[in-house]
């Protein structure tokens, strides 16, 4: 059987596929997958239940950021920034503008994943359409797709850093971070609640509806 394999969007950009079609085959294994995704299910309703409209703008983000987190603004000179940058603008065209990107391609692993060449050859296909995607997305002009990339850092020492990332133009963020996850993971769900969402945002279930949500059920 073959393995659908899409190009998506997200915080690494045209570099992030998606795999659909595996099926486990060890019994204990497809049991235990099944445990949890029954009690994420169930996690991600009780969240739903909770989320209630209180919406705030980007710019009251930043100023929430730096006045509860001390956060501080990253500049190019801050490692991968322009990448960055340059993923969340892709980002927002395929979100917003797909055309201005052309026809999103689809790619299907081999169905030996232990012939290297082919494998090699595979990972060659996605290289030259993620080199693709970044010179689609360069070539977009700024008066055709505006942007105002803002990135953010909560540095926590030893204990980690979270980096923010968001654009003004097109309301949107995006909260990673690395280290310690009892103390980073309530700081993420915390910017994403103050961030928040509006009545029409519950009611359609928009994208910011379900980054909220996801954020609420992460673990």
């Amino acid at each position: 059987m073959k393995k659908n394999v899409s190009i998506i969007g997200g915080a690494d950009g045209p570099t992030s596929i998606f795999v659909v079609g595996r099926k486990e085959k060890n019994i204990l294994k497809r049991i235990k997958i099944a445990f949890f995704n029954r009690q994420y299910k169930r996690k991600r309703a009780l969240a739903a239940k909770s989320i209630v409209p209180d919406a705030h703008t980007i710019e009251e983000v930043i100023q929430y950021l730096q006045q509860r987190y001390s956060a501080v603004e990253a500049d190019c000179s801050y490692p991968y920034y322009q990448s960055r940058k340059r993923s969340m603008k892709y980002d927002l065209i395929r979100r917003h503008n797909p055309e201005l990107l052309g026809e999103e391609k689809k790619f299907f692993p081999p169905a030996d994943l232990n012939d290297k060449q082919a494998v090699l050859e595979w990972q060659q296909q996605l290289d030259a359409w993620f080199r693709e995607c970044q010179e689609k997305t360069d070539a977009v002009p700024y008066e055709v797709f505006p942007t105002d990339y803002h990135l953010f850092i909560i540095n926590k020492g030893e204990l980690g850093s979270l980096e923010i990332e968001m654009d003004t133009f097109c309301p949107h963020l995006s909260v990673s971070y690395s280290g310690d996850k009892k103390i980073m993971a309530p700081i993420l769900k915390d910017i994403y609640l103050y961030f928040g969402v509006s009545k029409e945002d519950i009611d359609h279930q928009t994208e910011r509806y379900m980054f909220l949500l996801t954020a609420l059920t992460f673990e």
